[in-house]
């Protein structure tokens, strides 16, 4: 799914999850970040069947980058699913209550078929777009204006919320995806699922996907 989220352990500078030999892009690289975003948005994370109440905070800590991996020596046992493009990640740090998901069998071509504990979430990653290198400085860490329709929409420091106004009809908020400013013109409540881009009317509220759908959630 679009703007998907997962939550991993990090292991290392290289994340392998599928075929060792196939040349589409069904790996994740990781990479350790400077991001400018900042914030702290609460959400519900469901997988296995298990439902957990998470907060994750910015900046991101970890992109992942879709990667074809080979040459993998020695030959590992295999028994992973299918080549599928993995996608690209940006990943933050969470804390999620219990219940944990339980174990699992689980299987990939480097490690085979075993089983696997799973512990406390560690990073919650979200699916992100990626454009071409930036040239130029990095953006101050006081920075962290996203505008998608035009308009002066920002990070007040001072209030702790988005401010400003937008073009084309457009609302200045807090996006979970993103962790920045943008401008909005759907409402949350009528935003797609799961990525919920939508705006809410209180400025100390982001929308972000629970059980029941796009929902505005208090901004801790």
């Amino acid at each position: 799914m679009k703007a998907r989220h997962a939550s991993i352990a990090v292991l290392g500078a290289l994340a392998l999850a599928a075929p060792a030999f196939a040349q589409s892009l069904d790996h994740l690289a990781c990479y350790k970040v400077k991001d400018s975003a900042r914030g702290r948005f609460t959400m519900v994370v469901t997988n296995a069947g298990v439902t957990q109440n998470c907060t994750a905070k910015l900046p991101a800590r970890m992109a992942c980058l879709e990667s074809s991996a080979s040459g993998v020596s020695p030959t590992p046992p295999g028994g992973g699913p299918s080549s599928t493009d993995a996608g690209n990640f940006l990943c933050y740090t969470v804390k999620c209550a219990r219940p944990f998901p339980p174990a699992f069998a689980m299987a990939d071509d480097l490690g085979g078929s075993r089983n696997v504990n799973l512990r406390k979430a560690q990073i919650v990653c979200t699916e992100a777009s990626r454009g071409g290198a930036v040239a130029g400085p990095t953006p101050s860490p006081s920075s962290t204006t996203t505008t998608t329709l035009g308009g002066p929409c920002h990070f007040d420091d001072s209030s702790r919320t988005c401010e400003g106004s937008c073009g084309g009809g457009g609302h200045c908020a807090a996006t979970a995806a993103s962790g920045a400013c943008e401008c909005r013109t759907t409402a949350c409540g009528d935003a797609s699922r799961p990525q919920c881009n939508g705006f809410c009317s209180d400025p100390n509220e982001a929308c972000v996907f629970t059980l029941t759908g796009c929902s505005c959630t208090t901004i801790p």
